[in-house]
């Protein structure tokens, strides 16, 4: 009786879901289609019982020439402490027209500039970092390979942090962002760019007090080189007091590319660039920093990063990496790291990797001075039949010299990991893993010492993964394009269900 029960509930909700798919097909036929994903989550708290529910929905429409999105983000978490709730629910749109010469979309979109260092905005799922722009966006296709975009919204800036969301720019969403960007490929082997923003704020003291950032990037390529970079000036007024203020930046590029091997060299220069100085930012400028790591986004930043890869033989790849940031009249502070990789494919079913990575951060965390880590790894995959058996372990060594409260101390501990995966076909996948670390009192970890975990996957189908981790989670600084964040540590229980439709 209740199994007949649930499915004249399932035929229920179906009957209004299929007739709207039967009236919308009847009426546009085969021109029109729907695509999108959805990540559905549950996180269970061990510590205090709390939890949160978490939906993110993006769905895209067309219709001939026509393009319709929208997108949802659900957060709506219980009372982690005595501190009022934070829950957020936004509901985005846009509406487009959409031929290959031109396009122009009212509503939220996403864009860069060249490499950003005069506007940038994207969607990151990964990092849970979503920096919008709202408004009109047109985009004109011209002669020699050239493009046009023009642009006028407001920027919102969406990260999740602390396991929660904030809007990074709260106090800011009113301000006005204008653009304009032109591309070209004249001849095959030149490319050419220059672009205009103009950010219009309501702390601008009088209505001629705007911020510009503008610019332009060339690229040439010969034969297996290829040269390029891209300059960027800002002109604005200093906050609150009034009077000119002025930044300037570039990125320089090289990169060298032959059969089974490869170079690649960046070199960054940013002096009062980024804008706003803070938590957020409207242009990124690139990091060189293989990690991610920035120092302050554009503020004051200077350096470079090398990348050398190469397969000697059809078995073996090699790479190496090395990137180095620091500010302007400092130049020990800021960021170093290196790592070296070795992939080795022994035969169909055996592949190993073994890594190296060396970091070295001064004054990059809040209160810590310096740290040193050096982490030795290992990941053996071994596959037969429809078994699939992986081994990831790492050692990390530790040095890390506090800001407070005795500036002097140096800590010195360890942080090994070691995980084991199961898989069977392409259904399942077992994880069984444990993070650790032998010092006890470490504030960036909340004062624990060891986080183990258990995670399945379920490939439910080709288009729905459901995934479900019990256990602990270690947490810590982490960053990605240069932007960071500090992630508390975690127990408990998360579910996620992720789906394309």
């Amino acid at each position: 009786m209740r199994a007949q029960k649930g499915r004249s509930a399932q035929v229920i909700l179906l009957i209004p879901g299929c007739a709207i798919l039967f009236l919308v097909t009847a009426v546009f036929g085969n021109d029109f289609s729907i695509q999108g994903s959805n990540r559905a989550e549950f996180w269970g708290y061990e510590s205090n019982w709390a939890t949160h529910i978490e939906d993110k929905l993006d769905l895209i429409a067309r219709y001939g020439d026509f393009e319709g999105e929208l997108g949802v983000l659900f957060f709506e978490p219980s009372k982690h402490s005595p501190a009022p709730r934070q829950p957020l629910r936004l509901l985005d749109y846009s509406i487009a027209y959409n031929p290959a010469e031109l396009e122009v979309r009212l509503g939220r979109f996403f864009t860069t500039f060249g490499q950003g260092l005069t506007l940038r905005t994207y969607s990151d799922d990964d990092f849970r970092h979503y920096k919008s722009l709202h408004g009109l966006y047109g985009r004109f296709q011209l002669p020699l390979a050239s493009e046009v975009t023009l642009l006028g919204g407001r920027l919102r800036d969406v990260f999740f942090q602390e396991n929660t969301y904030k809007i990074m720019n709260e106090l800011d969403t009113t301000d006005q962002v204008l653009g304009a960007n032109i591309s070209s490929r004249p001849v095959q082997f030149l490319a050419l760019g220059g672009r205009y923003v103009r950010i219009n704020r309501d702390v601008d003291p009088t209505p001629k007090a705007f911020t510009e950032l503008f610019g332009g990037d060339v690229s040439v390529d010969i034969g297996p080189v290829t040269l390029g970079g891209e300059v960027a000036w800002r002109l604005g007024t200093k906050p609150g007091i009034g009077g000119r203020e002025k930044g300037f930046g570039y990125v320089a590029n090289a990169s060298l590319a032959l059969t089974g091997f490869s170079i690649l060299g960046q070199y960054v220069d940013y002096t009062r660039l980024g804008f706003p100085e803070g938590v957020y930012h409207y242009n990124d400028p690139p990091t060189p920093i293989k990690s991610g790591v920035a120092i302050n986004r554009g503020v004051d930043e200077r350096g470079f990063g090398l990348t050398v890869s190469g397969t000697p033989i059809d078995q073996l790849y090699l790479e190496g990496e090395l990137g180095r940031l620091f500010v302007h009249d400092d130049t020990s502070a800021g960021v170093l790291e290196g790592e070296i990789k070795g992939r080795y494919s022994l035969g169909a079913n055996w592949n190993w990797e073994v890594k190296f990575n060396h970091m070295l951060q001064k004054n990059i965390e809040l209160g810590t001075y310096s740290r040193v880590t050096d982490r030795p790894g290992l990941l053996v995959n071994f596959l037969t039949g429809e078994h699939t058996f992986t081994l990831e372990a790492e050692l990390g060594w530790v040095q890390e010299q506090p800001s407070e409260p005795i500036p002097e101390t140096w800590w010195r501990y360890h942080e090994p990991l070691i995980s084991f995966s199961y898989g069977y076909g392409a259904k399942w996948l077992f994880t069984l893993g444990w993070q650790g670390v032998d010092m006890d009192s470490l504030h960036r970890y909340d004062n624990q010492k060891s986080w183990p975990m258990f995670e399945t996957v379920w490939n439910i189908s080709e288009r729905n993964v459901l995934r479900l981790r019990i256990g602990a989670e270690k947490g810590g600084y982490t960053c990605s394009g240069g932007v960071c964040r500090y992630e508390a540590p975690f127990r408990g229980a998360k579910l996620q269900l992720i789906s394309r439709i």
